[in-house]
This record gives structure tokens, C-alpha cells and sequence, in this order.
């Protein structure tokens, strides 16, 4: 219990109670000042106590008073040693709230920062790394396709800065000692060459490095929007105080109006694709279907005109995987138009025909999309062949994607409910207005012309005002 001493004036005062720091010498004499605290309580229900060791007796009181005070607080992160990396690792392989293919996409987003940040303590992460990230995203952050990458392209790049040659010690001097080894191995693989001892040039014939580039604006957002969920998460576990990556300002990404075709661009389309073994999947395109669930459809899902999405197929990096449609919104049934069940009862006879002539067996339940060999179709592929077939037809470039927008496109512009309009794309109405709402320039110019039509139309019809010459 605390010690009692006398004040000045001779009354009794409690004294402050003794701080449970205690010495410790190590075998080699060494002296360290540790003390004990609970921290918190472990997932099993038992008190997290831990021990803290301190060089000076000062930095310990410091070190105690500090943490016993954000532990009262509720405010106290343990620390630890996971690397940003590796938390990454653990939080995209726990997203099980999403389908894989969206957790593939948001690997892809945080891979630079697991290449560039990935050894860095967790908690030592701060604004200033993710700044020097973002700084090098945009500016020379792009994948190169070359064979030589990272330091080697620099040193490369040094190099064919100096048509004349340049000497090692300038390469070194630049880039440290190993600059060496790369040196060596470019003139192994004939990519420069050293025309006398000690100087280095590009080799004849060999191209000039490509100049770096950055990557788009709207890449390095979703990057950073991923990074900060995964460290809001962190959070939650007591694993960081605070999210950096909402510190961040995000690079301005330009507004681009979406590329949709008019109905007479679709009708060129639907003519020129109209002999195409997979005019069928075509017009479930125009139809406003995504490709996932082209892709994934089954003969058995389509029952006289109707067509029920339950299934999708995607790309995963080399593989393709069948999974649950993107939302409970994507599961649907659409009363087909008359001339698409009419070019997928074509396609379903085209179908037989080449599972008979093959020997193959038939079944209902094999999917729409596949080769004459009764292959899957590839879905990338697929999204390749709409543009190649698009450009034969004169057609200007759009993504198949955007074939999408240009049912949404069409539906509204028609004066469809957008209730009904987003029930058939699979969407929710709000987003189908954000997203999907592209107008027609007919329809802008329809709409300005009804501002002033009432008044058009009565000042044909009222009497001529005299002008005030006239009065």
C-alpha cells in the first residue's frame, strides 16, 4: 500500500505510489528496466499481460505511464511485427464477403503496394510512403512488357543516355556497387557491350529503353480506396491506430463520357455479325446480359423465351471459374426478344450437329458458349472477338462492356420505367442512373427545344406589339 510522509507544515500526505519497474541484469551485465501490464484480454477470455524492456529507468517511467494510460482509454495498440505485406496476404484471403474473382481484382490493385511497401512494418506505414507510392504510380508505376525491369532498365537507361560509352565508376557512383553485377549480365546477354576496358555502351541494334510511364488516375484510386479498407479492418483488430491511406489526396480523375452506340450503329452490328457462328451470343450482349453471364449460361437455363440467369463465368488470371452471379439483383428471369430465341434455337440445332459429327454425347446442361469442338469459350476471347468483328463492320471501337451501356442506353431513352430497366440489367436503380443514364445528343436537343416550344407557338398566335417609336 502507498507510503505516508510529512508535508512541511507537519500534516500527513499519501505519497505517489511506487511505478512496478523493476532492474534486470543480463549474464553479460547489462542492465534493463522492464515492468509488467495488462494490456487487454486474449480471444479466450484470459488477461493479455505482457511484459516491456527499456534501456534507462527514465525511458521506462516514461514508457509505463504512457501505455497503463492508453490502455484506461480503450486507446492502446500491442505492438507487432507483421509487415504490410503479409497483413495484405492474410485480409484478401479472408474476404469471403465477395466473389473471387472481385478479391482477384483487389489483389491486383495492391500489388504495387505489396512489391514496394511489402517488407515495411505495419505499424511504421505512414502518409509519406503512400505519397512516394502514389507520386510513382503516376509517373512510372506502368508495367513494362521488356525483359529488362527495376534497377536493370535504370542502369540501362544510364547507359543509353551516353552514346560515347560511359565508365564504371559513373555507373557505380550512381547506383552503388551492384550496379556491377547487372553491367555484367546485360554484356552477357548482348544488350550493351564495352568497347575497351572500364567503359560501357549500348550494343548496335539494341533499342533504346522506353521512357517510364505512369498509370491512369483512376488505377492509383483503387489502389488506394482497397488499401484503406484493408486498413480500416486493421483497425478493428487493434492492429494500427489510425488509417494513413485516408490521409492521402487522391489524384483527380477526368470525367469521360461513356461510349455507347446509337440504335442505327447496333443495327449495322446486328447485320454484319448475322452469319457469325455466335450471332446468338452477340445479341444476348445487345441485350444488355454482361459478359459473365454469357459466358455462363446453360441450355438447360433457357426455357421457350425465357431466360434465367443463375450462374457466370470468368477470368481469373489463366484460370476460369464458374461461380454465383455478382448480386442477388443479377439472379433473374428476361422474357427474350423473338429474335433472340429464335437465334438461339438456331444455335442449339448448329450445336448437335457438331457434337453428332464429333460422336460426342449432348445434354442440356452443357453451356451456350463454347467452340465447335464443344469447348469453353474463353471470355476474354470472346470480349476480343466483339471488337474485331465491330472494326470489321466500321463501327467505332467500344469495349463489349459497352454494349451494356448502350441496352441501358436505348431502354431509357425509349421511355422505360427505370425500375424495369434496371431489373432486366441485374442492377439497382440508383446505380442505373449513375452509371448506365448515358442521353443521346437527339435527346438533348429534343429536350432544349421543349424549353421555349410553349412560347414559340404562342407568339406565332399573339398580335404584333407596336415598338416604342410607335407608342
Amino acid at each position: 500500500m502507498p507510503t505516508t510522509k510529512k508535508d512541511q507544515d507537519g500534516t500527513t500526505a499519501k505519497s505517489r505510489r511506487a511505478e512496478p519497474i523493476s532492474p534486470r541484469v543480463a549474464k553479460n551485465g547489462v542492465t534493463t528496466y522492464e515492468f509488467r501490464i495488462d494490456v487487454g484480454i486474449k480471444s479466450d477470455g484470459t488477461r493479455d499481460r505482457r511484459r516491456f524492456s527499456y534501456d534507462t529507468k527514465a525511458e521506462a517511467r516514461r514508457e509505463y505511464r504512457r501505455i497503463s494510460t492508453e490502455v484506461a482509454e480503450g486507446r492502446y495498440i500491442a505492438p507487432t511485427k507483421t509487415t504490410v505485406g503479409a497483413y495484405i496476404k492474410a485480409w484478401l484471403d479472408g474476404r469471403r464477403d465477395v466473389r473471387r474473382v472481385t478479391v482477384d481484382g483487389y489483389r491486383h490493385a495492391l500489388k504495387p503496394v505489396v512489391n514496394r511497401l511489402g517488407n515495411l512494418p505495419l505499424q511504421r506505414l505512414t502518409k509519406d510512403h503512400l505519397d512516394v507510392l502514389v507520386t510513382w504510380r503516376l509517373t512510372e508505376g506502368r508495367r513494362s512488357d521488356t525483359a529488362v525491369k527495376g534497377t536493370a532498365a535504370e542502369v540501362l537507361a544510364f547507359v543509353a543516355a551516353h552514346p560515347d560509352g560511359v565508365r564504371y565508376a559513373n555507373v557505380t557512383s550512381k547506383f552503388g556497387d551492384k550496379a556491377g553485377r547487372y553491367l555484367d549480365r546485360m554484356r552477357a546477354s548482348g544488350t550493351i557491350v564495352r568497347p575497351e576496358r572500364g567503359l560501357y555502351a549500348l550494343a548496335p541494334g539494341t533499342p533504346p529503353p522506353v521512357e517510364p510511364q505512369g498509370v491512369a488516375a483512376g488505377t492509383v484510386t483503387t489502389m488506394l480506396i482497397q488499401l484503406s479498407a484493408a486498413l480500416d479492418d486493421a483497425m478493428e483488430q487493434g492492429l494500427v491506430t489510425r488509417n494513413v491511406a485516408r490521409l492521402v489526396k487522391r489524384p483527380d480523375i477526368a470525367d469521360t463520357e461513356m461510349q455507347v452506340w446509337t440504335r442505327e450503329q447496333r443495327r449495322e452490328f446486328r447485320e454484319h455479325v448475322r452469319e457469325h457462328r455466335l450471332y446468338a451470343l452477340f445479341l444476348l450482349s445487345l441485350c444488355g446480359l454482361r459478359r459473365s453471364e454469357v459466358m455462363g449460361l446453360r441450355w438447360s437455363r433457357i426455357e421457350g423465351n425465357t431466360l434465367h440467369v443463375r450462374r457466370g463465368r470468368v477470368a481469373i488470371g489463366t484460370d476460369v471459374v464458374e461461380e454465383d452471379p455478382k448480386s442477388w439483383r443479377s439472379r433473374r428471369s428476361l422474357p427474350l426478344p423473338t429474335d433472340v430465341v429464335n437465334a438461339l434455337a438456331r444455335f442449339k440445332v448448329a450445336q448437335k450437329a457438331e457434337a453428332l459429327a464429333l460422336g460426342a454425347s449432348w445434354s442440356d446442361e452443357r453451356l451456350v458458349a463454347v467452340r465447335e469442338d464443344g469447348s469453353p469459350i474463353r471470355p476474354e476471347w470472346y470480349s476480343d472477338e466483339f471488337q474485331r468483328q465491330a472494326k470489321a463492320a466500321g463501327l467505332p471501337m467500344i469495349r463489349l462492356h459497352d454494349a451494356r451501356h448502350t441496352a441501358a442506353t436505348i431502354l431509357l431513352d425509349s421511355g422505360a420505367a427505370v425500375p424495369a430497366v434496371a431489373k432486366w440489367l441485374g442492377h439497382d436503380p440508383a446505380v442505373l442512373l449513375r452509371v448506365y443514364g448515358h442521353v443521346y445528343d437527339e435527346a438533348l436537343e429534343s429536350t432544349g427545344a421543349a424549353l421555349f416550344g410553349d412560347d414559340t407557338a404562342a407568339s406565332a398566335t399573339e398580335p404584333a406589339r407596336p415598338s416604342v417609336g410607335t407608342l
